[in-house]
Order: structure tokens, then sequence, then C-alpha cells
């Protein structure tokens, strides 16, 4: 089973930031978030063919656990 997976960050100047990426049908799904100070706002999405994640080493990193998502994020459909 594929599972999709989420990357935070707070610039060193603005708001908090996340990206989301979720298995979608045949390809993947990749929606922006930006911190508002009381949730989270999307501020962009598009498809994507093929996701890959690596760990400072090159290894290739799978996340554990449950997966956080951002507030306010809508099902495409």
């Amino acid at each position: 089973m594929t599972v999709g997976f989420d990357v935070r960050w707070t610039p060193e100047h603005g708001s908090p930031r996340a990206v989301i990426f979720e298995p979608h049908d045949e390809d993947w799904q990749r929606t922006e978030f930006e911190w508002t100070g009381e949730e989270w706002r999307e501020t962009g999405r598009e498809r994507v063919a093929d996701v890959a994640c690596f760990g400072s080493n090159d290894d290739s990193v799978a996340p554990d656990g449950p997966r956080p998502r951002p507030v306010g994020g809508e099902d495409d459909e």
C-alpha cells in the first residue's frame, strides 16, 4: 500500500509552510499550505508523475507512524 507524506518548515522570514504528497489514481497530488496564524491555507496544488524521498545520506526514507495533515486541506473530489 502506498501512503502519502508531508514536509513542514518555517522559513527564516515568513509563515510556516507545508507540502503534502498523496497518491491519487495512477500518479500523485502535491498540495502546498501556508500557516495563517489560525489555520493552514491551501496555496496551490498540482498532479505529479513520480515522487521520491531521500535522507541526508541519499538513502530513501519511508515515513513512520501516523501522518499529520494540515487543517483546511480539501479533497480533490
